[in-house]
Parts: structure tokens; sequence; C-alpha cells
């Protein structure tokens, strides 16, 4: 029979004390550093470290792809900034390499730069595009009143203006319009939708009779599909029924946003 002496369980105390600090600090340095490399995971598996360019002064931070949306910050040139998305908007011509495109990208901070006035090494998109999401309404773009049907004359300007409007709030609602094309934004501002001068995406264009080829009794309406500055103005590219492809058909154009035309925003 094997007996300890006071000594050795001692040492075997101390030693099993030992043992279990070290165990511990083990476990401790395994949490410490997983907590660590954690923290340095990028936040998008996706996302882009690129430069900003602007050639000279900051870049617009805006709240849609737009040049015409709230500008949420802005951001110093040569400025490294991760990019986790990309989406189609307006046309942006300029920067310093005078590029057009309507690339547009998503900051992991939030909002949308151009992509004309970032160092990406490509002109085509170098992240996902971003995922669908709900339609936020857009600041200043009142909800007026609607209707369930289009009541628009079938395969004229106005029925391809409300069937677009019906598509772009997500099969929710038309507007509740009266008259005929040249009569819409009167009617609009009546109903509660916000009707605005100046050219705007997410909206339908009213033309007054004789305006870049209007109807010259009854006007014209299309929708907007996009929006371009360019160094004389700003141009509008829209989708229309009846117009140059006439009667029941549909078109596309591009053309200037001159006097004597309204925009009727979906908000």
């Amino acid at each position: 029979m094997y007996v300890t002496t006071h000594r050795e369980r001692t040492r075997f105390h101390h030693t099993n004390r030992a043992v279990r600090s070290a165990i511990l600090l083990i476990a401790l340095f395994t949490a410490v550093a997983g907590i660590a490399f954690a923290s340095i995971q990028p936040a998008h598996a996706d996302a882009r470290t690129v430069t900003v360019n602007t050639g000279a002064g900051n870049i617009n931070v805006r709240a849609a792809a737009t040049t015409q949306s709230q500008i949420l910050r802005t951001i110093a040139n040569r400025t490294r900034v991760s990019i986790t998305c990309f989406v189609r908007g307006e046309t942006f011509s300029g920067g310093p390499y005078r590029v057009s495109t309507n690339i547009w990208n998503r900051l992991d901070t939030g909002g949308y730069v151009t992509d004309a006035m970032l160092e990406t090494g490509s002109n085509n998109p170098v992240v996902p595009a971003c995922g669908p999401a709900p339609q936020a309404s857009t600041p200043g773009r009142t909800t007026g009143q609607t209707r369930g049907t289009n009541t628009g004359a079938a395969g004229n300007c106005t029925w391809g203006a409300y069937n677009k409007w019906f598509t772009a709030s997500g099969s929710r609602h038309y507007p509740a319009l009266n008259g005929n094309a040249k009569d819409w934004a009167n009617s609009a501002r009546a109903t509660g939708w916000t009707v605005v001068a100046d050219a705007q995406p997410r909206s339908i264009v009213v033309f007054q009779p004789g305006v870049q080829g209007a109807d010259r009794t009854y006007g014209h309406v299309a929708w907007v599909e996009s929006i371009t500055r360019r160094a004389d103005g700003l141009y509008i590219t829209i989708t229309e029924m009846n117009g140059a492809a006439g009667y029941n058909k549909w078109s596309t154009r591009t053309v200037k946003d001159v006097a004597n035309m309204a925009y009727i925003l979906l908000p």
C-alpha cells in the first residue's frame, strides 16, 4: 500500500492549480482571439474597398441612385470606402474620367455614390446587384387619392401611363386622375399628389399640347424611367403608349426637359 506524504499531497494540489490556471488562460485566449477574428471579418462577404476619385472636391452620398435625391453626407476625395452592391439609376456623366454610367454603388455605411467617381478597376459593376427591397416612400412625395382600376382609354397614352404607375407601385393602386392627358397635372394636384416642374424619375410626365411631339389638342403623358444630366440640361427617358410607335404600341425615347412639362411623383 502506497501512502502519500504531506509534501507530496501539497505538490499535487499545487500542480492541479497550475494546470487549471493554464487551461483557463488557454480558454480565455481562444475566446478573445475568436472575438478579435470575428471583428475583422467584412460585414458583407462581397464588399469591395475602393477609392473615391472626384478629381478635386468631395463626393455626395445620396439617398437614392439619382442626383435629385437627398444628400446624406459628403466624402473627401481619395478616401477609401467599402461598397457592398450596386443598382442602376440616373445616368451620370462626369468625374475625372469623363465617364457616363448609370451604375450607383451602395456604401456599407448606407447611401449611394456614382460609379463614375470611384476607382474600381472596371467600368462594369464589381459588386453584386443589390437585392430587391420594398420601395420606401420618397421624402416630399405625397400619396393622393387612388383607384383600383385602369380608367385610361385602351391603347392610348393615358392607359399606358396608368399601367406603368401600377406596376411601379407594386401593383397597389392607380392615381385617381381625370380629364385628358394635358389635364393630368392639375387633376393630380387637386387629388393630393405631388406635382413638380423639375424632371424626376419614378413619375408620370405630362406634356402640354404640342410639347415634344404631344398631340396638339389633348397633350400627352408617359412614364419616366430615368433622367440624365447633360451639359445643356436634363433629359428624360420615357416609356409611352400611342407615341412614336403608334396606337396601342409601346415605345421608348429620350427627350429634353423643357417648359410646359410637369411630373406627377409616385411616392
